[in-house]
């Protein structure tokens, strides 16, 4: 019996975004709100970027496709994403399943959570799905969780 409340499927969740980056915001790269400057409107969002930490706190999730500079676009903030960008870590790194993952180093990537960047991405984080080993800039699968 269907009561209306309770669905079966892959819920997700998406914002939308303005590109206020200056380039294209590629597709599975982890975007924040451009809270440094003077674009702080709710709307306007960057590449995630860990050596950036006034947007960190801003981190709403994941490209859903690639956004055109000052264009409009979705963030995937909740929810099962097949394409999910990594951060080249300079090492082989291992992330294995259900690791929390947040913004690195690398403009849009995502990278295993340490204890002070977590609470610095404002508790919003990506649990790997698959384990990927990082040896240079890949792609896996996520499960985001940035509401």
């Amino acid at each position: 019996m269907n009561t209306g409340i309770l669905t079966r499927g892959a819920e997700k969740t998406f914002l939308t975004i303005k590109n206020v980056l200056g380039a294209t915001i590629t597709k599975g790269y982890a975007v924040v709100l451009a809270v440094a400057g003077n674009s702080f409107d709710g709307v306007s969002a960057v590449l995630a970027d860990s050596g950036t930490a006034a947007n960190l706190p801003g981190f709403i999730g994941i490209a859903r496709d690639d956004i055109a500079d000052n264009s409009y676009g979705l963030a995937q903030c909740f929810g099962y994403n097949a394409s999910v960008f990594l951060s080249a870590e300079g090492t082989s790194i291992t992330i294995t399943q259900g690791d929390c993952m947040i913004p690195g180093a690398g403009a849009g990537g995502m990278s295993s959570a340490a204890a002070g960047t977590y609470a610095a991405s404002g508790f919003g984080y990506v649990l790997a799905v698959g384990t990927p080993t990082i040896s240079a800039a890949v792609y896996t699968e996520g499960f985001i969780k940035c509401l």
